[in-house]
Parts: C-alpha cells; structure tokens; sequence
C-alpha cells in the first residue's frame, strides 16, 4: 500500500525529506551494562521540529560483528531541560563492549532547516 501512495504524493508535491548524516558534535551516546542487559542511550539537543523542516531524527548502532538497529528519537518531557531528543536500544544479547559506534541521521527539508550547518 505504501508503494503505491509514495508516486501520489511525490506527483501532488509533497517534498520528501533528505539525510542529513550528523557529525558526533552533534549528540552523544552512552551504553551502560547493568546484571541481566545492556541500554545505549541516545540524546541530542535541538529545538528544531516539524515546523522548521525536522521530519525524524534515526539513531542506528553498529556492532563489530555484524549490523545492528535504528531507532527514532522523541523529543524528551523534561520540563528544566528543553530541547533534548532521546531514544534508548535494550540490548538483550549485546554488552557495551560489542558496540563499535552510534550514528545520527537527520531527515529534514533541506530548503527551510539550517540549524546543523550554519550553526544556528
């Protein structure tokens, strides 16, 4: 159903967002090993939304063995912190030491978000 949807909405207009691949300047990542499973956590701070031209920010982690998953960050409810997107990978069969790297894709539109190259 998807596929079929996707050239209707190209053809009406409807831009289709574009990568925008972070550097790690631009957020941070933390995995913790607790008894019984590992967490990575996500966060990046950024008071860019849908209004602005931020359509999803993508989380993906990789391991040294083989690809690991994506993730979309939400924007955080801390009200004496604003601005903070944060997602979080359980890691059931992983330990920290397993994770080679985190990466940080924005989809935007590249027409009307500017906050990540010029510094905004």
């Amino acid at each position: 159903m998807i596929n079929l949807l996707l050239p209707l909405l190209i053809a009406c207009g409807e831009t289709q967002p574009e990568p925008l691949y972070l550097t790690k300047e631009f957020y941070n990542w933390t995995c913790y090993d607790y008894e019984h499973k590992s967490e990575i956590v996500v966060t990046t701070n950024t008071c860019e939304d849908r209004d602005s031209g931020l359509h999803y920010l993508i989380a993906e982690y990789q391991t040294y063995d083989y690809p690991g998953y994506k993730r979309h960050l939400t924007k955080t409810d801390n009200w004496d912190i604003d601005c903070v997107w944060q997602t979080e990978f359980p890691l059931l069969e992983e330990m920290c030491i397993e994770i080679e790297g985190v990466t940080l894709t924005a989809y935007v539109e590249p027409a009307t978000w500017s906050g990540a190259l010029a510094g905004d």
